[in-house]
C-alpha cells in the first residue's frame, strides 16, 4: 500500500483510541505525519464522530488496568460504538507488573473485547500489545540470570511479555494486532533488543527509543505511529 493510499483509506474513518502516556507519545507525533490530511481531536464525545476523525482520550487510571477495561467499554456504549468505524485502547506499561495476574486480566480484557465486538459488530476493534520498559542486562543481568536473583523491573516486563503473548496467541492472526511491543523491541536493522530469563527472550524496548527507560523519544514515537496508522488502514 502507497502512502497516499494509506492515507487516503484513513482520512475517510473515524476512529476512537483509549490511551495514556505512551499513547500520547505517538499522538503528539501524529499532526506531524499527517500533515493535515488528518482530523485529529482529543475527544470521546459521539458528537465529534459524526464526521471522519482520529479522536484519542485518556482512559481509566495508569497502575488500574481494569479501570481501562471499564473506562473503554462505557465509552463505547455511550454513543461512540454507534458511531465509530475503528476503536482500540492500550495499556501502559505501568499497568502490568510482577504482581498482576495475567490470567485473570486477560480473562477480563478478552470478555470485554468480545461483548463488544458483538454488540457492535460493524466496529472494527482493534488489539495493541503492552508497550515495554529499557531494562538493564549485559554482565550485570547474566550474573542475577544465574544467582536466581532478578530486580523489579525485570520481573514487571516477564509480566508483561506473559500478557503480549496471549494477545498474540489470539488476535495474532486477525490482522487487527498492532504489536507495539514488537515495534519497541526492533531495532531500525531489524534485530530484537531483548534479555534472557530461563533459557527464553523477553523483549526489551531499545534504549535509542526512549529518554527516560519507558516512554518514547519523537523520533520513535513518530517512526511507531505512523506504523500504527499502516495498521489501521490495512483493514477495510
Amino acid at each position: 500500500m502507497t502512502a497516499k493510499t494509506m492515507w487516503d483509506r484513513l482520512a475517510g474513518k473515524r476512529v476512537c483510541f483509549g490511551h495514556q502516556s505512551v499513547g500520547a507519545d505517538m499522538m503528539n507525533e501524529l499532526s506531524a505525519l499527517g500533515d493535515g490530511r488528518l482530523d485529529i481531536v482529543e475527544s470521546c464525545d459521539p458528537e465529534d464522530f459524526q464526521r471522519p476523525v482520529f479522536a484519542h482520550f485518556r482512559v481509566g487510571e495508569n497502575r488500574d488496568p481494569q479501570s481501562k477495561c471499564r473506562a473503554f467499554a462505557q465509552v463505547i456504549d455511550n454513543g461512540v460504538g454507534a458511531q465509530v468505524d475503528i476503536a482500540l485502547f492500550k495499556f501502559c506499561y505501568v499497568d502490568i507488573t510482577a504482581g498482576t495476574d495475567v490470567d485473570e486480566l486477560f480473562q477480563t480484557y478478552q470478555g470485554i473485547m468480545n461483548s463488544l465486538s458483538h454488540r457492535y459488530p460493524k466496529v472494527g476493534f482493534f488489539h495493541v500489545t503492552v508497550p515495554l520498559r529499557q531494562v538493564g542486562d549485559g554482565w550485570l543481568g547474566w550474573l542475577r540470570e544465574k544467582s536466581g536473583r532478578f530486580d523489579q523491573e525485570r520481573d514487571n516486563q516477564i509480566r508483561r511479555h506473559l500478557f503480549n503473548q496471549k494477545l498474540r496467541s489470539a488476535y495474532g492472526t486477525s490482522g487487527r494486532l498492532f504489536d507495539l511491543a514488537k515495534e519497541e523491541a526492533t531495532y531500525p536493522d531489524g534485530r530484537s533488543a531483548c534479555f534472557r530469563h530461563r533459557g527464553e527472550a523477553v523483549p526489551n524496548l531499545v534504549s535509542a527509543y526512549t529518554d527516560d527507560g519507558g516512554h518514547l523519544n519523537r523520533q520513535a514515537a513518530k517512526d511507531i505511529a505512523g506504523r500504527l496508522l499502516a495498521c489501521l488502514s490495512a483493514v477495510d
